[in-house]
């Protein structure tokens, strides 16, 4: 019996280094073998070894990964939150980031989500920007809150009824501006819906009360941790919210959360104050049409048959039956209406601003500098435009006609 100790130290396998180390050798038979035979015969067992276990190991990973994407998938669908779409994020450095919106099933749908949001936040149209998608609103024009300095989303709901969206946008001007954006589309079609569409008339009256008292209860709970001094300072919120058009809202699985810190003044922005408040089911569910009962799972109808008439809303149209254009509008006080259009081969947002009067729509059209440019005379019926447009010099007429795309 031969007792040998032989000693290699590196051997790489796999990319992963191993120091191998043998004390003692038995050799059982009298064969002469010379130390290279006998080191080669080492190698090759640990080599043999080493695959054997790595084969196992891989074995267990893939095991190991499909298991967490089996968990991660099956806590998505039960707790409501698969992706009905897919996005992407567009970015500009840190500040800036933005959605785009695919569903390979309903590419239309998605693309009506995409061209509002982009008109409405960015002023320009995916795929016409020279530099970044940014770079119409990052301009500062010289004004009180300059250009946007900032612009991040979360995505709050995603299934195949509604998708909602919040914005925190930021602009520096002379001063700066933050405030807060919430969008809720239709998943079946791409309208932007807002809380009327989902109520009767009475019943959106009674909850929009409901509203009110919660609202205003939970607000005055809240600055309670101030002491009395700073709470009458903030009791302006209040006035704010018995005048507040409720578009800073969302849903989420069977609740309506309302979020008010647009109601805030700057330098109060930065307390801690809960300004969100939520309403659940069993608080609106009487007062739904059905558009709202479809939404919230009383009723199995398809959300796509149902069509959202409050304002803002995308409308596709054309100026002298060739022009391809693109129109937003939405109220401002009164009977005022501001909103914008861009013509699809600029893809870049010229201003609006006029009156919609019992069906009578008139329209100015604003340069970048906000001098007067042309005009849109219209009737407007509530799904579709009709009239003319008319240039600066009022030389030229041409026909207008707008309406919302279908599904």
């Amino acid at each position: 019996m031969l007792n040998h100790v032989y000693h290699q130290t590196i051997l790489t396998l796999a990319g992963i280094e191993h120091e191998l180390s043998f004390e003692t050798v038995r050799v059982l038979n009298t064969h002469q073998l010379s130390p290279i035979q006998i080191l080669a015969s080492l190698k090759f067992s640990y080599i043999y070894g080493c695959l054997e276990r790595l084969t196992e190991n891989i074995k267990k990973l893939r095991i190991k990964v499909l298991l967490i994407l089996l968990t991660l998938l099956f806590a998505n669908y039960a707790n409501g939150q698969a992706n009905y779409f897919e996005y992407k994020s567009l970015r500009k450095g840190k500040e800036f980031s933005f959605p785009v919106f695919s569903n390979l099933n309903d590419s239309l749908t998605a693309r009506n989500i995409n061209q509002l949001l982009q008109l409405s936040e960015l002023e320009l149209l995916d795929g016409c920007q020279i530099n970044n998608l940014f770079e119409e609103v990052r301009v500062d024009n010289g004004g009180l809150n300059g250009g946007k300095v900032e612009i991040s989303f979360d995505i709050l709901t995603n299934n195949p009824k509604i998708l909602s969206i919040k914005f925190n946008e930021s602009s520096c001007g002379m001063t700066c501006t933050y405030w807060v954006k919430y969008y809720n589309f239709n998943s079946g079609n791409g309208d932007q819906v807002q809380l009327k569409d989902l109520f009767t008339t009475e019943g959106f009256t009674t909850f929009n009360k409901i509203i009110l008292r919660k609202r205003s209860a939970k607000f005055k709970r809240e600055i309670k941790k101030y002491p009395s001094g700073g709470r009458e300072s903030l009791l302006y919120v209040l006035d704010c919210y018995n005048d507040d058009d409720l578009h800073d809202f969302y849903l989420k699985d069977t609740s309506i959360a309302i979020d008010g810190e647009n109601c805030l003044n700057k330098n109060d922005k930065i307390a801690d104050i809960d300004m969100t408040t939520s309403y659940n089911l069993s608080e609106f569910k009487n007062y739904l049409n059905d558009y709202g009962k479809t939404v919230f799972g009383i009723k199995t109808d398809n959300v796509s048959k149902y069509r959202s008439y409050e304002l803002p809303q995308l409308y596709e149209g054309t100026i002298d039956n060739s022009l391809k254009i693109l129109l937003i509008m939405r109220h401002d006080i009164g009977n005022k209406i501001i909103g914008g259009y861009t013509y699809l081969k600029s893809g870049r947002l010229i201003y609006l601003e006029g009156e919609l009067s019992d069906k009578k729509l008139n329209l100015t059209e604003k340069t970048s500098r906000y001098d007067d440019n042309g005009s849109f005379n219209a009737i407007f019926d509530g799904k579709q435009i009709t009239g003319t447009w008319t240039n600066k010099s009022k030389s030229k007429s041409l026909r207008f006609t707008a309406a919302r795309r279908t599904p």
